[in-house]
């Protein structure tokens, strides 16, 4: 059975790789040309911070929260946190009224 394909091969599958580099967080593909998550020495940069230090001291302190604008993507069995950063969801929160960000 012949059938037509609607893309050609090679872009399909670069397609999917791309879809799944994104899903699993590795690689610097973008989707749809804008890429979200960046680890803490981009990311810092990007929130005008001054140190990677201070986006470390956002997650400990609990104004970035993980599972919300940050997620851990440490190693199994790994005791040292691997953070990205979901730079339009930093910046939303960190634009937030200080009484409203610890009532969210």
């Amino acid at each position: 059975m012949n059938q037509e394909r609607l893309i050609p091969e090679s872009e399909l599958r670069e397609a999917v790789r791309a879809v799944l580099a994104e899903m699993l967080g590795v690689g610097n593909a973008p989707i749809g040309g804008k890429r979200q998550w960046y680890d803490t020495k981009d990311a810092y940069e990007l929130l005008g911070l001054d140190s990677p230090e201070q986006l470390r001291e956002a997650v400990r302190g609990g104004l970035l929260r993980v599972g919300c604008e940050v997620r851990d993507r440490r190693k199994p069995n790994a005791s040292k946190p691997r953070y990205q950063f979901n730079i339009p969801k930093c910046q939303k929160r960190l634009a937030e009224r200080p009484e409203k960000r610890w009532h969210t």
